[in-house]
């Protein structure tokens, strides 16, 4: 751990990390949970020194100057749920990084610049258990991942979160069909051609859908039969080029605005 404090300029008063603030420890001293949030911290956290906090469950390394690439780990921990480490200066999403967190139930990417990224479905299919996935204003540019909608790859994902970025391609058929996703983010995409496809593909499809984010993008054709979505609260298909009549359950609150032909037979 003190290791891993120099790598990233954690100023620390004691020898002993169970006593650092943001450490939480176990009964017999292993590390849990480390939340070094707005701390003040540099450089590019070793993946070496991470994996051997077997123990740990939570790490929270967000709003700080961390940068480089995300850390690979080149043994799994087994028990690591939670990470958070957006708001730094990431730039790279290595190959390997996901296969370290074989139990990843939350990751939060937000607000890094990871120019030099893909996300593979190959990479991100161990996590199972992956419940939210958020990488808001990551600079990502890349293909739309359309395999988090997969519900047999990722069985537990309830949020997906990808709005501002680069995001380009079609937004496949079937997307997110059965799926337990709840919250789907992919507006404001900044790549010259925008998300694209037909609603009318993919979103009845999406069972539990709460919340619908699809704005300043480019698609296409017929707004969706969204009736049976009983759970559907929040639908924003502002700014793309859709047609035809609203169909949604009463009570959700629809955002429409920017589309030229609402209304009108497609």
């Amino acid at each position: 751990m003190q290791a891993i404090a120099k790598s990233i300029g954690w100023a620390v008063q004691s020898s002993d990390p169970c006593t650092w603030a943001g450490v939480s420890c176990n009964e017999v001293g292993r590390i849990t949970s480390i939340v070094a949030s707005h701390a003040g911290l540099h450089g590019k956290p070793d993946g070496a020194d991470l994996s051997k906090l077997t123990f740990l469950s939570n790490l929270d390394l967000s709003f700080n100057g961390l940068s480089g690439s995300l850390p690979v780990l080149p043994t799994p921990l087994q028990f690591l749920r939670t990470i958070d480490l957006g708001s730094n200066s990431f730039f790279r999403l290595p190959e390997g990084f996901f296969a370290g967190v074989p139990s990843l139930e939350t990751i939060v990417l937000d607000n890094n610049d990871l120019t030099i990224a893909t996300i593979q479905q190959g990479d991100v299919a161990p996590c199972s258990r992956l419940r939210s996935f958020s990488a808001n204003n990551a600079s990502i540019n890349d293909g739309f991942p359309n395999f988090f909608g997969n519900a047999t790859l990722f069985p537990a994902l309830e949020r997906l979160s990808l709005a501002r970025n680069q995001f380009s391609g079609i937004v496949h058929r079937g997307f997110g069909a059965d799926s337990k996703i709840r919250y789907l983010d992919i507006g404001g995409q900044n790549s010259a051609d925008k998300l694209t496809g037909r609603l009318d593909w993919f979103i009845p499809g999406m069972v539990n859908l709460v919340e619908a984010h699809l704005d300043h993008n480019g698609f296409m054709g017929p707004l969706p039969d969204a009736t049976k979505l009983v759970s559907l609260r929040v639908f924003d298909a502002s700014y793309n080029d859709l047609c035809g009549n609203p169909q949604f359950p009463v009570g959700t609150v629809v955002d429409l605005t920017g589309n030229p032909n609402i209304g009108d037979g497609c």
